[in-house]
């Protein structure tokens, strides 16, 4: 069992989604190593003079508002309901999501069948971002190259890794290294992924977290999630977080090693099913008692500076 198997066909979503090429054919991503050179950074030579302006969520929501998901609305589609789905409803969720949160909602599931486009500046500008928040550069880097397996990702191109989450993928690793307050989370994350005793490819980790994340707002169970926060961009970004959390929690102390994600994977999604704000509350309760307000204020300042013009 290893970390991408959970990441693989899921003929379900054919219930969700009218069109099957895009989802189904979700490729199988095989964590691998540098046969040499591991835990170092590859040298990539770069114009130290380039440097672009930090991307923001802001800008993410206003380029998925902007009309480039008119055309992918259409293929998510309303699951048929079994009485058992329901009766559910009715136990968990009390009241149908309003008009303005399906859409919103509609439009995160809509989000995964954006797939890579290099003409996309924006696109682009999330890789960037993920990569200097990472790793600590203060330069653009190279579009393709062996740099963006320094960050967990399978090889010189990472727009290969997220067939089955599409642009979705990256904009949910965007939320953890651009909000001040799970910044220095990831960071440790990251610090972890490069540990020799238990390194992991992070990117690819972050992308099966998103799947696990979309099948849970896809299947409704956060609804309740999404009331609460009047935002189910809110809801499904804190659910990856804190699946997230909940696998490198298990990681770090229970000593696991890559060739026991799958099982941990596993684990992760059935306990953020079972209950998805449970999961969320536990995660914010560790963010509160392991970063301090001055850390957090620290990561506020550098993407502020970072963002400028």
């Amino acid at each position: 069992s290893s970390l991408t198997e959970e990441f693989q066909d899921d003929k379900e979503l054919t219930k969700y989604i009218e069109t099957e090429d895009d989802w189904e054919n979700v490729a199988e991503i095989t964590p691998t190593f540098r046969e040499s050179g591991e835990g170092t950074v590859n040298v990539v030579k770069l114009d130290a003079s380039v440097s672009s302006p930090l991307t923001s969520l802001t800008e993410i929501y206003a380029y998925l508002n902007s009309g480039v998901l008119d055309s992918y609305i259409p293929e998510v589609a309303e699951p048929p309901q079994t009485s058992l789905d329901l009766l559910y409803n009715c136990i968990c969720t009390l009241r149908p999501l309003p008009p303005h949160l399906v859409q919103t909602k509609q439009s995160i599931l809509a989000s995964a069948l954006i797939p890579f486009l290099n003409e996309e500046k924006i696109h682009l500008g999330v890789l960037r971002t993920l990569y200097r928040q990472l790793t600590g550069s203060r330069i653009n880097c190279p579009r393709y190259g062996h740099h963006w397996e320094d960050i967990g990702f399978q090889g010189n191109d990472p727009s290969t890794d997220l067939r089955g989450v599409g642009f979705l993928g990256i904009v949910q690793a965007l939320y953890l290294v651009i909000t001040p307050d799970t910044l220095p989370f990831v960071k440790d994350v990251y610090a972890l992924s490069l540990k020799e005793s238990q390194e992991f490819p992070l990117m690819v980790l972050s992308l099966n977290v998103t799947r696990i994340a979309l099948h849970i707002l896809r299947d409704g169970l956060l609804d309740k999630q999404c009331q609460k926060d009047n935002d189910p961009w809110v809801s499904v970004n804190s659910m990856y977080a804190a699946v997230m959390y909940h696998i490198y929690h298990i990681w770090k102390t229970q000593h696991k090693t890559l060739s026991s994600s799958g099982y941990v994977l596993k684990d992760a999604e059935e306990a953020a099913r079972r209950n998805p704000g449970k999961m969320i509350e536990e995660f914010e309760s560790f963010l509160n008692s392991n970063y301090t307000v001055s850390k957090k204020q620290a990561a506020r300042d550098q993407i502020i500076k970072d963002s400028a013009s």
